[in-house]
């Protein structure tokens, strides 16, 4: 997964980020005025100077991460009607956790291509491969994961993948259990008990929705 949780080992020409230079994007109104890079490791932690509507200027600490993205997937198996999970170690909480496979959209590997990130993770970490593909969010819609983390996500459910007898590795950091057969109602119990990290649990609802539209469940 690269984890959401890989992250930039960033270069020194990071620190002059877009400095003093305002964003196109930014809701009308509100202004970045200055981007300031003040730690970096496997994450990037930047200071963000914003102007608001009223005039004042609001400093921010914003996290980013290497990449240009990231993805998550729902793996089902349509004759079981069951989903393919993960369970693995959260730091930040330390705890282990349920999820889905997930990863960062690595611009070397992926060619920032959200789908090509998704198939490798679903490989990396389910050890599955193939399926039917669906993109949960509307045409080309990524959704923040966090009010303060730059990184956009985009999640998938795929039916029916297949198991690859050699996938590919996973990343040094992590120690990750494929769990097979798992029922909707326990994913839902999962997601109520706070035993799915967030980003999983809504992935999962996501999910689940499109399956009932599908008469899958």
């Amino acid at each position: 997964m690269r984890n959401l949780a890989i992250i930039s080992i960033a270069a020194i020409a990071l620190l002059s980020f877009a400095s003093n230079s305002s964003v196109s994007s930014s809701p009308p109104g509100y202004e970045i005025i200055r981007d300031n890079v003040v730690y970096s490791r496997w994450r990037s932690i930047i200071s963000r100077v914003v102007r608001m509507p009223n005039g004042k200027e609001v400093d921010y600490d914003i996290v980013d991460q290497k990449g240009a993205g990231a993805s998550i997937v729902f793996a089902w198996d349509s004759k079981s009607k069951t989903a393919t999970i993960i369970k693995e170690y959260n730091p930040g909480c330390d705890k282990i956790l349920a999820g889905l496979a997930a990863g960062i959209v690595e611009v070397d590997k992926h060619g920032s291509d959200y789908d090509i990130a998704a198939r490798h993770e679903l490989e990396e970490e389910c050890h599955l491969s193939g399926g039917t593909w669906h993109r949960l969010l509307n045409n080309d819609a990524s959704i923040a994961m966090d009010k303060y983390v730059v990184t956009q996500i985009v999640a998938y459910l795929v039916i029916d993948p297949v198991k690859v007898e050699h996938p590919r590795p996973l990343d040094e950091e992590e120690d990750i259990e494929i769990v097979q057969g798992v029922r909707v109602e326990e994913i839902m119990e999962m997601i109520r008990a706070g035993e799915m990290n967030c980003i999983g649990g809504f992935a999962s609802l996501l999910a689940i929705e499109k399956l009932r539209s599908l008469n899958e469940i």
